[in-house]
């Protein structure tokens, strides 16, 4: 998949022009033949040179007769047709602008759309829009009339071909609508030009020397093209108006600057095709280990040893060098986990992206390893989880199986806007939940520091709990968020200002880097520094986009102040994402050392609704209750409605 990292903006479709009623277009001819005025208003003439009106008698005697009208030309229907992919299929829509600025919208299907843009003005640049791997994508391609009923793509290549021939980005050619010059050897031009550079990778890949980037049908996740889209990635600096294509296996990378055109950048070294010469075979075989894991799960829970075999094991080289962990879980404990988890039966592993192939074999890469993101989605396509850092490792056998992220924490960072359900107050803010599940492998850590966008230079501490669990900000102990923004009253944060937090990226990137007791000694796992990272799909909101959200509402029974645990309690939740799960939270507090608490995550019906009923057992009188409700966007990002008492 190749991933654009610049801003857009959205083209709302224009309204249909009206149609003059045939009735309305009588009646203005006849009133004005009425009065007498010029039949030139009426599309009549005078005719054989008496001045007379049509019909009527002419001053040298006879009449003119009606002078002859010549019919409409026919209208010609016109449709484009194709796909919007960047190494995945597209979810979402195809907006097409005319040369006259007119714009039509039509939904994706599975990456494919069809697009009637009869009586709309040629040449025309379209917008698909939408979802890809949980990521935001706005991507572009073109067309003149010659490519009526035709097929366009639209993909990261054809994106940028547009910003080639547009000298900057894509999305401002589109939006400035500057394009009723686009010729067809301007596609051309560039397109070939755009080819050339890629055409190793291509090759190497399986796809045809004759393939034209923009006009060529493909299928997503299974063409040849496809697994060029998966081992492409395209960046564009809009500062610079520099695109970078990088080779995520090889990991080469070469520039194009878009202000010179086709013609003058006959100059740049294409992209080397060596080192991929299994890359294709594997793509396809590092998906298929995912959608094995998943399968066992097609009709039932399996028994967790049937899970073992797709995993790798550091006592058997065959797997790989490498041992199996995920968040500091080993082969059988995520095992174990994973076989007792309901909310994947039936379900699927989708929107699978390939971020990185390391063949090289090194110290610090001891056998092939595939990085890979993915959506867990249950039995009715709803998501549960979206996992960034699973790592695939090839074996002695050629076979490929589950590595885990490797981490001896439990990192869970999440993007939050959040509500009080009673004062209605609103904060924004990052949350990293750190936990060590096994201390075994991680004991010299007393600290984690967290680095990255909207964070002080120094990052943000997180302690070590004497008690185990969920480790603190060292700034406010017992708390691990960090607010960036908040109206409430008397909620310590950063203080940032909507203008600050709009300009942070539009995917930030935070490092964790743990640190032994000293503070400043990195600490080390078989090693190597414990350091790790994780992107978001959008930055954090704005206080007035956390203003204007939508959040979940919910009731319980019996009211929060009357719950004392050892009963049931049950909450019941509206305004839910139906295409997420909600997130149900409740904590009773008697003491700094007496706490119970739950968390269960629950698919919501397709209304946005689901429930939650708990039984928390008594620590004594409770002196502090805390329950919320979240859900999320569509990047991901948690909208919480939470109530204490």
């Amino acid at each position: 998949m190749l991933t654009l990292q610049f801003q857009t903006s959205i083209t709302t479709p224009s309204a249909t022009p009206a149609v003059l009623h045939p009735f309305f277009k009588t009646t203005r001819c006849a009133f004005a033949a009425a009065l007498l005025v010029s039949l030139a208003a009426c599309g009549g003439g005078g005719g054989g040179g008496g001045g007379g009106f049509a019909g009527f008698p002419a001053a040298g005697g006879g009449t003119t007769p009606p002078p002859a009208v010549d019919p409409a030309p026919p209208v010609v229907s016109m449709t484009f047709s194709g796909t919007a992919a960047a190494g995945l299929p597209l979810s979402g829509s195809v907006t097409v602008k005319d040369a006259k600025g007119a714009t039509k919208t039509v939904p994706l299907n599975g990456g494919n759309y069809t697009v009637d843009v009869t009586g709309m003005t040629a040449p025309f640049v379209f917008r698909a829009e939408g979802n890809v791997g949980g990521e935001h994508v706005v991507i572009h391609s073109a067309a003149t009339a010659a490519d009526a009923n035709g097929t366009i793509n639209i993909t990261p290549l054809t994106d940028l071909v547009v910003a080639n021939i547009a000298g900057r980005l894509a999305a401002q050619y589109f939006d400035g609508g500057e394009f009723a010059s686009l010729t067809p050897d301007d596609l051309k031009a560039e397109s070939d030009a755009l080819k050339a550079k890629l055409l190793p990778v291509l090759l190497a890949l399986g796809v045809d020397s004759s393939i034209d980037l923009l006009r060529t049908a493909f299928t997503p996740l299974s063409s040849a093209l496809d697994k060029a889209l998966d081992v492409l990635r395209v960046s564009v600096d809009p500062a610079t108006n520099v695109a970078t294509i990088t080779n995520i296996v090889t990991q080469q990378q070469i520039t194009d600057d878009l202000a010179v055109k086709a013609a003058q950048d006959a100059g740049t070294t294409p992209l080397s095709g060596d080192g991929l010469a299994t890359a294709a075979d594997d793509i396809t075989l590092i998906r298929k280990v995912l959608s094995d894991f998943v399968g066992k799960f097609a009709n039932g829970l399996p028994a967790s040893g049937e899970l073992l075999p797709l995993m790798t094991d550091g006592g058997n080289a065959v797997t790989g060098t490498y041992g199996f962990r995920s968040s500091d879980l080993n082969a059988a404990q995520f095992a174990g986990e994973a076989a007792s988890d309901p909310n994947l039966v039936g379900a699927s592993f989708s929107d699978v992206v390939i971020n990185r192939i390391n063949y090289t074999i090194d110290a610090n890469n001891t056998s092939p390893r595939a990085y890979v993101e993915f959506t867990h989605r249950d039995k009715n396509g709803v998501a549960f989880s979206n996992n960034q850092s699973m790592q695939i490792v090839k074996g002695t056998d050629g076979v490929w199986r589950l590595r885990g992220d490797g981490r001896v924490f439990d990192l869970n960072p999440q993007i939050q806007a959040s509500k009080d359900k009673n004062s209605g107050c609103v904060s924004t803010a990052l949350q990293f939940t750190i936990q060590d599940l096994n201390t075994t492998n991680s004991s010299n850590a007393a600290s984690v520091v967290v680095t990255g966008p909207g964070l002080p230079t120094a990052g943000i501490r997180h302690l070590r709990p004497s008690g185990g669990g969920i480790w603190s900000l060292e700034s406010t102990p017992g708390n691990n968020f960090y607010y960036l923004a908040s109206n409430c009253v008397g909620l310590p944060n950063a203080g940032l200002s909507d203008t600050a937090i709009a300009a942070l990226p539009a995917k930030p990137e935070y490092t964790f880097t743990a640190y032994q007791a000293d503070g400043t000694t990195v600490a080390k796992f078989s090693g190597f520094d414990i350091v790790y990272k994780h992107s978001f799909h959008a930055r954090p909101m704005t206080l007035a986009e956390a203003v204007a959200a939508s959040y979940p509402s919910f009731t319980t029974t019996p009211a929060l102040a009357d719950y004392a645990g050892n009963a049931d309690f049950a909450v019941s939740a509206t305004g839910l994402n139906p295409g997420f799960s909600a997130e149900f939270f409740l904590q009773l507090t008697a003491s700094p050392s007496a706490t119970t608490n739950d968390q269960a995550d629950v698919a919501p019906s397709a209304a946005g609704a689901a429930s939650k009923t708990f039984n928390l057992p008594s620590q004594g009188p409770t002196n502090a209750k805390y329950l919320f409700v979240a859900t999320r966007d569509a990047n991901w990002r948690a909208l919480t409605l939470h109530d204490q008492n």
